[in-house]
């Protein structure tokens, strides 16, 4: 049996919690109600149309067409990563969709030691298991692109003196990218440690609520958690490795125009 359904006049009293944190904003003085309605109206029209795509998709369950819209995520996770990390999109949306897609492909071959793979290729496994990974690459992504070119433009003398004192090129970059990525994983490392105890994780609640035994729950949320930090940790590295083959210039310079801002 799956989950109960919710009708849309409860649905909608429901979402009149959301008053409450706007009190808060206005007791405070907070600028941000506005574009707190747009983005619940916004993510209520995307999930509506996202959920009637999804419904046919399901129904049809073609591996390429499963594997397009997989495409699709991850260019729209591109596009985010580097407007939210204040990147311009042309010199690394290729760096970054090579980076999502080799690790996307590492993990998705990995899922065939657990899972047939009729059942990975299939719709109600690739999709959803594609768009969990995917959220948390975008997430880490941000982090560690920020952190790794800001590090670069706010300290170039360290930069610098590391080659002056006949450092290579990666070497020079190695503790810059050090520190931007575990600024990414540090959260999910304690996310993964209190797992359980704090929270009660997404996949392991949809399974139970979908009529799962718990413990089948839990295999597929351990299952998960691999793949999310693997992947997450894996396309955070290879980003910034990527897309450093865009931001130098021939004299090892930070090329302009990267930024946008």
């Amino acid at each position: 049996m799956g989950a109960k359904a919710i009708d849309l006049i409860s649905l909608a009293a429901f979402s009149l919690l959301l008053l409450i944190p706007i009190s808060v904003f206005l007791f405070l003085r907070i600028p941000r109600i506005r574009s707190l309605l747009i983005a619940y109206m916004r993510m209520v029209v995307q999930l509506v149309l996202v959920g009637i795509y999804l419904e046919t998709i399901f129904r049809i369950n073609h591996p390429l067409i499963n594997l397009a819209w997989v495409l699709i995520m991850v260019t729209v996770a591109c596009m985010a990563v580097t407007s939210q990390s204040g990147l311009r999109l042309k010199p690394f949306f290729f760096p970054l969709a090579m980076a999502f897609l080799i690790s996307l492909a590492a993990v998705f071959g990995a899922f065939f030691i657990v899972l047939e793979p009729q059942t990975v290729f299939s719709a109600r496994y690739l999709i959803p298991l594609g768009g969990m990974i995917l959220g948390n690459i975008l997430r880490s992504n941000v982090i560690t692109l920020d952190r790794y070119f800001h590090g670069l433009q706010k300290r170039p003398e360290e930069f610098i003196t590391h080659l002056s004192m006949g450092a290579t090129h990666w070497e020079a970059r190695k503790p810059f990218m050090a520190d931007a990525l575990k600024a990414a994983v540090s959260p999910q490392i304690a996310t993964v440690a209190t797992m359980g105890l704090v929270s009660l994780p997404g996949m392991m609640t949809g399974q139970i609520l979908g009529g799962n035994s718990p413990s089948v729950a839990i295999q597929y949320q351990i299952l998960i958690m691999v793949a999310i930090f693997t992947t997450a940790t894996v396309s955070a590295f290879l980003g910034m490795v990527f897309a450093s083959r865009r931001a130098f210039d021939n004299f090892q310079r930070l090329c302009p125009g990267l930024f946008n801002r």
